[in-house]
């Protein structure tokens, strides 16, 4: 089926389920960061067309573009009003060593790719909405310890950057 309807909405409307250790809402995104080794749920309330030219809508794919530092996205649910239409694992990219020998995330996928399990979610099977889609992902925040000179056991604190989130309807 042909895509009937879009809808997306702006990284800086991405709501936290816990209050974060630091968020910042910007004109390109929204900028939320975590202590080191917690997780936190962020929830994307998308603006949804439940009904076009008398007939409903079906939901067939959710998008999510982010930049993550020090954190990966584990899980991805999908709500239509209180019932859970969809549960994914995120696929997490192989880490890659880096120079001083820790395992790193590749660089992130660039701006706009969208990446299916992981900046990209097609649904087995459409889903007829029939309230609102609420986009929901779980992010965790976890670094190594590094071995710094002078300052052993050094953590990081992680950041997930939420750029935009949408959905297609047929």
């Amino acid at each position: 089926m042909s895509i009937k309807m879009a809808m997306w909405l702006h990284g800086n409307g991405a709501q936290p389920e816990n209050y974060p250790y630091s968020q910042r809402r910007m004109g390109g995104s929204g900028l939320f960061g975590g202590a080191d080794r917690t997780k936190n749920w962020f929830h994307f309330p998308i603006a949804t067309p439940v009904i076009v030219d008398d007939k409903r809508l079906k939901l067939t794919k959710v998008f999510v573009d982010y930049r993550l530092k020090f954190s990966l996205i584990r899980k991805l649910h999908v709500f239509d009003g209180r019932t859970r239409i969809a549960e994914v694992d995120v696929d997490i990219p192989p880490l890659v060593r880096a120079l001083n020998g820790t395992y790193q995330p590749p660089a992130d996928h660039s701006p706009g790719e969208f990446i299916e399990k992981m900046t990209m979610f097609t649904l087995e099977v459409p889903v007829e909405i029939r309230h609102g889609i609420s986009v929901t992902v779980n992010v965790s925040f976890d670094s190594e310890i590094i071995g710094g000179q002078g300052i052993p056991n050094l953590r990081h604190l992680g950041s997930v950057e939420f750029f935009c989130a949408g959905a297609d309807f047929e």
